[in-house]
């Protein structure tokens, strides 16, 4: 091990030493070739913690396969933390301790808060999340994080912008089974709903007992906004499609699009965030852009708003391969100008490293052979508020 390593390994351990040992076979690390970037990705591969991140993976490929046989080399070691938030840790001090990285792309819902930040900084390796995190800036250490997904509170500005431009913001209702994404989804929309003098009714909920809880307040509700990506919320929320008040069904970031499927003749009623950008490309679409889409369509089905933002990490970082990769010189050039990726356009500052651009950020829906996603209709140009079945 290097002295960096050694010193950055001490430093690790004596900030996480109240922490207990985690049981995890530890494993081998690959050698460093010569102007490679090495990029370890970490990802939800098994494990019930939703988003599962088969479709990052499966984007993360997608690049590698049509990089083809180009040089410098782009390698990519995919780890799956199991949905285990202490393996996302202790890979990620492993990711600088043994120097098998270069960058580390983190695909996981992780609670990014001092603690965090601090695990982070003292591995001092640029780290991509591609998950919904706080602005890194905020907190010690911010400027090796980089927050390619929106952030909470920019999900929470457009899920109330959205809902009022649809007259449907009252009666409304917030979902939450308080697990920890959906915690931080469900802060946001109460400190974006305070802002604006208002206050909306909350369930807190388990998989047990959502579907009873839901059975009144969907007969009444205007909009309904679902905290987190819970598998039950969708059973329980297929009785929407039989209410008067036919209530707007807001579902999280992190919801994986295919899972609506389950809400049968409700999925009607369903949105969610994405990037406009992920929609079926038209001719004038820039190369990257359709190249993507397409392939990935052909690939997978459609791709989602999680796959693009892998793909755009692994695009920003692969032109420092060559360059006799330095750390640091990543992170200032990540800073200095915008990436033009396919998700969107993105834009960092050393005093900012939350860099998706919000007008981008749309919400979608499925077209009726649910065959890709679309836009929500322009509530502007809506004669009657909310999405007619």
């Amino acid at each position: 091990m290097s002295a960096r390593g050694a010193a950055v390994a001490l430093a690790l351990g004596l900030a996480a030493c109240t922490a207990g040992p985690a049981p995890i076979t530890a494993t081998p690390a690959p050698t460093h070739e010569a102007g490679a970037l090495n990029v370890t990705a970490l990802l939800d591969l098994s494990g019930d913690r939703t988003p599962n991140g088969g479709s990052q993976r499966d984007a993360l490929q997608l690049w590698l396969d049509q990089q083809g046989t180009r040089t410098p080399q782009v390698r990519v070691r995919f780890i799956d933390v199991a949905g285990s938030e202490a393996r996302t840790i202790l890979e990620l001090k492993r990711a600088a301790t043994e120097g098998r990285a270069d960058a580390v792309i983190v695909g996981v819902p992780v609670d990014y808060d001092a603690a965090f930040a601090r695990i982070v900084e003292l591995a001092g390796l640029p780290v991509l999340f591609t998950l919904p995190i706080p602005d890194p800036a905020t907190l010690a250490g911010g400027r090796w994080a980089f927050a390619l997904a929106p952030t909470p509170a920019q999900l929470a500005k457009a899920a109330i912008d959205d809902a009022t431009l649809r007259g449907v913001l009252v009666p409304s209702l917030i979902v939450s089974d308080e697990s920890g994404p959906a915690v931080a989804e469900r802060v946001a929309l109460q400190a974006e709903l305070a802002k604006r003098g208002l206050g909306v009714p909350l369930a807190k909920v388990t998989a047990a007992d959502v579907a009873p809880r839901l059975a009144g307040p969907l007969m009444a509700a205007r909009s309904v906004f679902f905290a987190g990506a819970v598998p039950a919320y969708t059973a329980a929320a297929r009785p929407a499609i039989g209410s008067p008040s036919g209530p707007l069904l807001y579902f999280s970031y992190l919801v994986e699009p295919a899972a609506l499927g389950e809400l049968r003749e409700a999925a009607a009623l369903a949105t969610w965030p994405g990037s406009r950008r992920t929609l079926a490309p038209p001719p004038d679409a820039p190369p990257a852009r359709a190249a993507f889409v397409r392939g990935y369509a052909d690939r997978y089905g459609p791709p989602g708003t999680h796959a693009a933002l892998a793909y755009d990490a692994l695009s920003m970082l692969s032109g420092f391969a060559g360059t006799g990769v330095d750390a640091a010189v990543i992170r200032n050039t990540l800073e200095a100008a915008p990436f033009a990726g396919v998700a969107t356009t993105f834009t960092f500052a050393p005093a900012r490293h939350a860099g998706f651009a919000t007008g981008d950020l749309v919400y979608l829906r499925w077209t009726a052979q649910r065959s890709f996603p679309m836009l929500a209709p322009d509530p502007r140009l809506e004669h009657q508020p909310g999405f007619t079945p």
